[in-house]
């Protein structure tokens, strides 16, 4: 419990509601200002404060496929924050890099990319391969959010570039009080300045 409020945290990083909820907050709010996503894909569920968010703020009707990982965070997310499929909510057990990279047709409006290993993002999600499958599952005009915690500026620099190649249309936004970058990518529209 964080001042009245129940959290999942790893040793090292909040992974759902406390700090991140914010940081989700801000982003999800940030799309829902210019898009109304009826299918969204989630890579990470936390506890899934995320879905709790699009509970409260999308106004619309919307389904989620969440891609999960970690059997176990299922399982906590289940039993402590009541997260669960349900009618527009499909929980899938598997790899984020497998599911955005197999072969399938589904795509989406919006997909929100939460995929990360205690405090760091596994190298993958750097990969030339996730990121131009990740495109290819988003619909025109459909927005992907990436919510990051680097602090390398070469790091930084190189992940820009290579968003840049699939994504022309992308701004980041940082978080002032966390220090988390969150990036708004589109690959039909040009970047807006911010």
């Amino acid at each position: 419990m964080e001042n009245g409020v129940k959290v999942l945290n790893s040793a090292n990083t909040n992974y759902s509601y406390g700090s991140l909820h914010d940081i989700m907050l801000r982003g999800i709010t940030e799309v829902f200002k210019k898009h109304r996503p009826h299918k969204i894909l989630m890579l990470g569920l936390g506890a899934g404060s995320a879905l709790k968010i699009f509970e409260k703020k999308a106004k619309w009707s919307y389904s989620v496929d969440v891609i999960e990982f970690d059997k176990g965070l299922i399982e906590i997310a289940n039993r402590h924050f009541d997260v669960k499929d349900s009618e527009n909510i499909r929980i899938i057990h598997d790899d984020a890099y497998k599911y955005v990279t197999s072969i399938g047709d589904s795509t989406y409006d919006f997909i929100l990319d939460d995929v990360f290993l205690d405090d760091y993002i596994p190298g993958f999600c750097f990969s030339d391969e996730y990121l131009e499958a990740i495109q290819k599952k988003l619909n025109h005009e459909g927005v992907y959010l990436r919510n990051t915690m680097q602090h390398n500026r070469e790091e930084t620099k190189s992940y820009e570039h290579k968003l840049k190649r699939y994504f022309p249309g992308y701004y980041s936004l940082k978080d002032p009080k966390h220090g988390n970058k969150i990036y708004f990518c589109q690959s039909s529209h040009e970047p807006q300045k911010r």
